[in-house]
């Protein structure tokens, strides 16, 4: 049965609606001309980003290991807080950094994972509980979701992070050999427009005298 929920998990990070910036940046890298093992080192740099990739993968597997399936220690265990190495705040590893559209789809993933794990399982839990764990955490992301696979197939953290890894790469790769195919003329490849989601940053002013006094290039320097 774990079997069968770890093919579901890939199966659902191989989707399309699923492709995130580090299968975006594999494509980009080839269709610029890059080699397709390039191209999977552009995209595990991406997922080795502590917000969404491995980093989220191993603290959520890690915060939920040994918790009782009860609503009062999850909710402790995923309440939210800033990240120690990039101060983003009401961060919980697994959760967030997620369109409404998204989160809709990965919970009926989750759903799908809990027929096969079965009601007791973490992503039937989850799924029973979203709301209340949502209102501590944020909505669970794709990244969450395979913590929470993973955890009840019974790998363990260090698996986890290779499995993961390997499936994310092998997309990304297949993707930049489809972009290399199309050639720039084709880009960019993105399914649909990108939306940033966040704060705008302060406008600011350029001062060229400035920058060209730090540059050395305002002629005071020999």
């Amino acid at each position: 049965m774990s079997a069968d929920a770890l093919r579901l998990l890939e199966a659902e990070l191989s989707r399309p609606a699923s492709f995130d910036e580090g299968i975006e940046v594999a494509r980009n890298a080839c269709a610029a001309g890059a080699s397709i093992a390039a191209a999977a080192i552009a995209a595990a740099a991406y997922y080795d980003n502590p917000l969404t990739g491995l980093g989220a993968l191993r603290e959520l597997m890690t915060r939920l290991h040994g918790v009782p399936n009860e609503l009062t220690p999850w909710r402790q265990a995923l309440s939210r807080a800033s990240h120690p190495e990039t101060d983003d705040v009401d961060f919980t590893p697994g959760f967030g950094f997620v369109t409404p559209l998204r989160a809709e789809r990965v919970l009926v993933a989750c759903g799908e994972l809990a027929e096969l794990a079965g009601p007791a399982s973490r992503c039937g839990f989850m799924l029973q509980h979203q709301r209340s764990i949502s209102d501590v955490a944020g909505p669970l992301n794709e990244t969450g979701l395979a913590a929470l696979a993973y955890l009840d197939a019974g790998v363990d953290v260090e698996s986890a992070e290779r499995r993961w890894l390997c499936c994310k790469l092998s997309i990304g790769v297949a993707e930049a050999q489809k972009a290399r195919r199309a050639g720039i003329a084709a880009f960019p490849f993105s399914f649909g427009p990108y939306v940033y989601d966040g704060p705008r940053p302060a406008p600011m002013s350029l001062d060229r005298r400035a920058l060209e006094r730090k540059l050395g290039l305002d002629g005071q320097h020999g």
